[in-house]
């Protein structure tokens, strides 16, 4: 979206798919610069002039269906990730926490316990996180989405979910170092989340 817009050519000839991703493209980052949040290299394709007559364009009925659906959809991605980012800092939460736990209990205090059941809930919120990403991500191809500034920001939660997240558990009287990244996202849970939350059924790929 860095190339300048011809805004006149767009008006006379591109169809109303190409207006809406570009006005809503716009509408997004200029949100984003108000509300003080980094944009990257991002920059706003239009003047308000241009946004304004952009917006103006969709003055039939086709068109302004198309407007409703996209505004309605980019919505609904931009509300799903704020969702994702919150899942992921309930799991940082509870990574911290088990780390905290873990050290105060083996090295701290001395004292042996069973942690077994916190780590499934590190693992869980983990994989809730992941899951949630990748339905986001099959729905936004599935959808036809093409805001580049949204689906980056949703990119870098799951650039996050991908760092070095080490942890350790007991095996006898030694620590054991395991990495959560090594954790796979469940297939009919991420179909689950898209029937749910997308109402998108999804059938995978034969490899």
């Amino acid at each position: 979206m860095s190339k300048k817009i011809d805004i006149h050519k767009l008006l006379s000839t591109g169809s109303a798919k190409q207006r809406v991703i570009l006005l809503f493209y716009h509408f997004n980052l200029k949100e984003a610069i108000e509300k003080n949040i980094p944009i990257g290299e991002h920059k706003l394709p239009l003047t308000d002039g241009e946004a304004t007559a952009l917006l103006n364009s969709f003055n039939n009925e086709k068109d302004i269906k198309i407007y409703s659906q996209y505004r309605e959809l980019s919505l609904k991605i931009i509300q799903a990730m704020r969702w994702l980012n919150l899942l992921y800092k309930t799991f940082q939460t509870t990574y911290w926490k088990y780390r905290a736990y873990y050290y105060e209990i083996y090295y701290k205090d001395k004292k042996k316990a069973d942690f077994n059941e916190f780590e499934d809930t590190l693992i869980r919120d983990y994989s809730t996180a992941l899951e949630y990403y990748t339905a986001l991500k099959i729905y936004i191809k599935e959808s036809g989405y093409k805001d580049k500034f949204i689906i980056e920001a949703i990119d870098e939660a799951y650039s996050l979910l991908k760092l070095d997240w080490k942890y350790d558990i007991r095996n006898g009287d030694k620590d054991e170092a395991l990495d959560l990244k090594e954790v796979e996202p469940d297939e009919d849970v991420i179909k689950d989340i898209l029937k749910i939350e997308f109402n998108l059924e999804y059938i995978a790929d034969e490899e």
